[in-house]
């Protein structure tokens, strides 16, 4: 009987109303993280513990990813909206109450002009590779990067990703957050490690090097197409436009929808 990886999620989706005119940069992905986790510091502080600071380990993710349009609209008018959301994995999933109550207490600094006018989830469920096996055949992946993507090799940024190395970071995000935040360890299926397929790439990205707020980014946006059998991946690569990839999720990098081809 083969071990199945599992994962529950929860996604939030906030509105938040401008009460006057505001200038955003067009990063702003640290602006929300900086002004959430200042909410939760200051007013619980133990769910900012848990998952703010989670440890002081580096290779320890932080449980839950945030998604933000880029570039943002830049300057907003009073009256005007911001959307934006929160995925919670696991055990920070129980910690969805207190993640709203900060976001309505989250005016300040940049967003010191912006009220919550409305939080709802999106959809609370659980994941599993399970029934992996039956996925009809699919022979084309098309990945869109909607927000600046970052993945490493060898500590450098690689802005033209072989499938290999989509993977590989794949299955390192989501090793790291099931391995720290559900009741089991990620088991690599067998058939992952036996046989590798071979698949070609064609690349339409914009190369991204930005400096929002001290924090560098150094990645690409746009599609990728991935071409061969890559249907066994599929569960994997449907929980990663969950998770998102590669480096600073937190701030709204690694988002990417996907679409596949018989």
């Amino acid at each position: 009987m083969m071990d199945t990886n599992s994962l529950t999620l929860t996604k939030i989706s906030f509105t938040l109303t401008f009460t006057r005119d505001t200038c955003l940069p067009p990063f702003f992905g640290n602006t929300i993280r900086g002004a959430l986790g200042q909410s939760l510091y200051d007013n619980y502080r133990n769910v900012y513990d848990a998952v703010f600071k989670v440890a002081e380990c580096e290779s320890i993710p932080n449980p839950f990813t945030i998604g933000a349009a880029f570039p943002s609209q830049g300057d907003y008018c009073a009256g005007e909206t911001l959307v934006f959301d929160v995925t919670l994995f696991g055990s920070a999933c129980g910690y969805d109450h207190e993640i709203v109550q900060a976001a309505q207490k989250i005016g300040k600094g940049k967003l010191s002009s912006a009220t919550l006018t409305e939080a709802e989830c999106e959809y609370s469920c659980s994941w599993s590779d399970s029934g992996a096996e039956t996925i009809p055949s699919c022979d084309i992946l098309t990945l869109d990067f909607v927000t600046p993507t970052e993945i490493l090799i060898s500590k450098q940024p690689t802005y033209e990703p072989s499938f290999a190395t989509f993977i590989d970071s794949l299955f390192g995000r989501i090793a790291g957050v099931i391995d720290n935040y559900s009741d089991g360890t990620f088991m690599l299926p067998y058939s992952l490690v036996a046989r590798k397929p071979h698949i070609c790439a064609e690349y339409d990205l914009t190369r991204i090097n930005i400096n929002s707020n001290g924090h560098p980014i150094s990645g690409f946006t746009g599609r990728i197409k991935y071409s061969g059998d890559v249907t066994r991946y599929l569960p994997y690569i449907d929980l990663g436009s969950q998770l998102h990839i590669g480096k600073k999720t937190t701030r709204s990098c690694g988002e990417y929808r996907f679409t596949v081809h018989q």
